[in-house]
């Protein structure tokens, strides 16, 4: 079984509100720079550690978050690590499973300029963009209102819609092509990222402009560019709203007892809704299904080593069985430590402070530091410069007709 190295222990500040990730890398959990904070690759999976100050007490929250194209022994991987890091914290976290597109808001929240999801990753040899690399040619899909997203999709006409934000890179020069339909965050986003892209990767020197999807007939030369890279146009999608709004909860919530007394898995229907705090026994571990659109597992604290560290592995067990996307959303609660969200699920909820019966107070260690730097947007002028002898030849001549005096760009 893997092991949560020391040198992960060391490198662990569990005193300091903030963000700490980690990649999987080789069955290792290997820090992830805070300058490249709110960047995935969905051939990789990350763990992510928040810690929150309320008054003078801390609560933790373990998010593994999981890449389309990765691997299922890196999936197993950050899946243990994540029960072992919540082991360290000494059960006081909240374990989360993320699924790349449908993450949840909480997580979405921890990177303000929103999340940028790109292709590749440890196992394809997909390294981060290097500063100053202009042999770059992808298009990133912007959306999202509160919390906005930017991900890589297929360099083609296809690819868009009426009602987002697209970023067309291609290493020199970056143009941001408004959806009509658009929201204003999404076009901030963009802007905000073309900019981080072009002062943080490419050290200032990329051209950033702007194509408005309702007027296009105002920007004929980087028209050009876009129609020249992407292919043929044909009619684009329509807009897909921003946000789904979730239909009520109509459905009960339904809790089941989780055994593996008898050597396997037994999972048995307890109770529906309203729900008891008694209802949880510290002798065993729960399954709370919020009809489908949530799961979480309540571990009692004297639930077997088993039950315990197997607790993520019974809720995607129990979503199969249940046949409910992959992509629902997982949490692991921890007797004891339980969220106000977990809480309020419940017809009535005593706290720890006010009952010897459940619960646990613990005394915060002082480990090493990691904390999260802030990301500027960088300059907000836009930069012309000469194509790059590194770039594609016919890319270059288009370039040089483009950017040569009295071309009238954009």
């Amino acid at each position: 079984m893997t092991k949560l190295s020391a040198q992960v222990k060391g490198s662990l500040n569990i005193t300091t509100p903030g963000v700490q990730i980690w990649r999987i890398e080789d069955m290792k959990m290997v820090p992830v720079p805070s300058s490249t904070f709110g960047s995935f690759y969905d051939g990789d999976c990350y763990i992510v550690l928040a810690i929150h100050k309320t008054g003078s007490s801390l609560s933790y929250d373990i998010h593994y978050w999981i890449g389309q194209a990765s691997s299922q022994d890196e999936q197993g991987a950050a899946a243990i690590y994540t029960t072992q890091m919540d082991d360290f914290l000494k059960g006081r976290a909240v374990q989360h499973r993320e699924v790349q597109g449908n993450e949840s808001e909480a997580f979405r929240g921890y990177f303000k300029q929103g999340l940028v999801i790109q292709k590749g990753g440890v196992a394809s040899g997909m390294k981060h963009v290097e500063t100053n690399s202009y042999e770059v040619q992808r298009l990133l899909h912007v959306k999202g209102k509160r919390n906005v997203v930017a991900g890589e999709v297929e360099v083609s006409w296809k690819s868009f819609n009426l009602g987002d934000v697209f970023l067309l890179d291609l290493g020199k020069i970056i143009i941001q092509w408004n959806g009509p339909e658009s929201n204003r965050m999404e076009r901030l986003r963009g802007m905000t990222l073309a900019k981080e892209i072009r002062d943080q990767e490419r050290g200032g020197r990329t051209y950033v402009a702007v194509v408005d999807g309702e007027n296009e007939k105002e920007t004929p030369k980087l028209m050009e560019i876009m129609n020249y890279v992407l292919g043929q146009r044909g009619s684009l999608k329509a807009a897909v709203p921003d946000t789904v709004v979730e239909p009520a909860l109509k459905a009960a919530l339904k809790l089941y007892h989780v055994s593996d007394s008898e050597g396997k898995l037994v999972v048995r229907e307890v109770a529906t809704r309203p729900l008891t705090q008694d209802l949880l026994s510290h002798e065993d571990c729960y399954i709370l299904d919020q009809g489908g659109l949530k799961i979480y597992v309540w571990k009692g604290k004297n639930a077997s080593a088993q039950e315990r560290t197997g607790a993520m592995n019974q809720a995607l067990d129990f979503i199969k069985a249940k046949q409910y996307p992959p992509s629902t959303q997982v949490e692991v609660q921890n007797d004891g430590a339980e969220s106000a969200v977990f809480q309020q699920l419940f017809q009535k909820w005593t706290l720890p402070s006010r009952t010897s019966g459940l619960g646990k107070t613990h005394t915060l260690g002082s480990v090493g530091e990691d904390r999260p730097e802030a990301v500027g947007s960088g300059a907000s002028g836009a930069r012309k410069t000469p194509a790059p002898a590194s770039c594609p030849p016919s890319q270059t001549r288009l370039f040089h007709a483009l950017f040569s005096p009295g071309s009238g760009l954009p």
